[in-house]
């Protein structure tokens, strides 16, 4: 596998034509994430947005308002991560809730009549939808209609790919500098974690127990295989094990099974989940986040029959980590938090306060609380 010194070198090269400090000269034709060459003819005022956790991109992006193109999108952040939903809106308040919510398929499926109604002069497709869009024929008849797509991607392949999709939309909507900014940010950070992976020998076995109590106290439990979670796993030092245990995306992996593989380091992603059922550790931005809850959720399912049998939760190896790093831009911070639960030993390398500092100041945002990374408390 390669190094990420090498992966961070590759993935400038890619970008360097997309990242220089100057102002887009329309009509500019691009090429988005899955490699598709698309003319976009002026800056883009009305967009559509099929995945609303590009709304972190976006915050980098237009910080003034990021909220002030969009006209429909599929708002997930609202009704998965309310605590987090309520710091762009109280930001915002006159423009969050303009946008139509249509609610689109997390694989692309979307009611193109509706769609076209709202005039978009941009559709922002996450890659994973594309098979739908195109199966279906509404690519062909946005394209009929003069309406481009670009695909980006946040969550197949994070690292590469996040950084890809800032580049691109800051070239599509005339914001390459602060682009620019951020993948300054982000190279900076990455070549730090780079450097610790480097100093160890022997890689961390992981397991991520993705949306950890969103099914209630005894569910277990689902993980990610070579994308998402797993990606980010690899890219922080450490060897994802849902790679090995699930065939596909994602996947359900025993208790029983675990217990056979015994993972070094055990991780469960959580924030507040809609449904009277969860009880995931609640992490996220804002007010209401509470490291009192956070920590209280990690006990409870460390509770889980059996789980005390796992060597990671006898040695202190059990973290806790915000779910939706693992589809948003913000990714950075996921790999400092995940570096620092591999490698204790260099966890002094990393000042994660100092980078969500630092993201803040690189986006519209006024800082807030957070609880986005704990330690479990020890099993008692």
């Amino acid at each position: 596998m390669r190094s990420l010194k090498h992966l961070a070198a590759g993935v400038s090269l890619l970008l360097a034509g997309q990242t220089l400090a100057h102002a887009t000269t329309y009509p500019v034709t691009v090429t988005d994430v899955a490699n598709r060459q698309v003319e976009i003819a002026h800056e883009p005022k009305r967009i559509v947005l099929q995945d609303g956790r590009d709304l972190f991109t976006l915050a980098l992006l237009d910080r003034e308002d990021p909220f002030q193109r969009i006209v429909a999108w599929n708002n997930i952040i609202k009704r998965s991560d309310a605590n987090t939903w309520n710091v762009f809106a109280n930001r915002w308040p006159q423009s969050a809730n303009k946008a139509t919510d249509m609610q689109f398929g997390d694989e692309g499926d979307l009611n193109l009549e509706a769609v076209v109604a709202a005039r978009p002069d941009l559709l922002v497709f996450q890659t994973r939808a594309r098979a739908s869009l195109e199966n279906a024929g509404v690519a062909k008849k946005l394209a009929a209609l003069n309406i481009p797509v670009v695909f980006v991607d946040s969550d197949l392949d994070p690292v590469v790919n996040s950084q890809k999709t800032v580049a691109l939309l800051g070239k599509v909507l005339n914001r390459e500098n602060e682009a620019k900014a951020y993948l300054d940010f982000y190279q900076n950070r990455l070549a730090k974690i780079d450097g610790i992976t480097q100093q160890h020998s022997k890689k961390p076995v992981v397991f991520v127990e993705a949306k950890a109590g969103q099914g209630g106290p005894s569910a277990c439990c689902f993980t990610h295989g070579d994308v998402y979670w797993g990606k980010l796993v690899q890219a922080a030092g450490g060897v994802n094990l849902g790679s090995q245990l699930v065939p596909g995306a994602t996947g359900e992996v025993t208790l029983e099974t675990l217990l056979g593989k015994q993972p070094d380091v055990y991780v469960m992603t959580g924030t507040q989940f809609s449904g009277n059922t969860s009880v995931a550790p609640p992490f996220g931005f804002g007010e209401r986040v509470q490291r009192s809850a956070v920590d209280r959720a990690l006990s409870l399912l460390q509770k889980r029959p059996g789980f005390a049998q796992l060597q990671a939760s006898q040695n202190g190896r059990v973290y806790g980590i915000y779910h939706q790093f693992y589809a948003s831009s913000w990714n950075i911070l996921a790999l400092e938090y995940l570096s620092q639960s591999f490698y204790p030993d260099a966890a002094h390398q990393l000042d994660t306060t100092a980078s969500l500092n630092t993201l803040f100041g690189l986006t519209g945002l006024k800082a807030v609380p957070a609880v986005l990374y704990a330690p479990a408390p020890a099993n008692q």
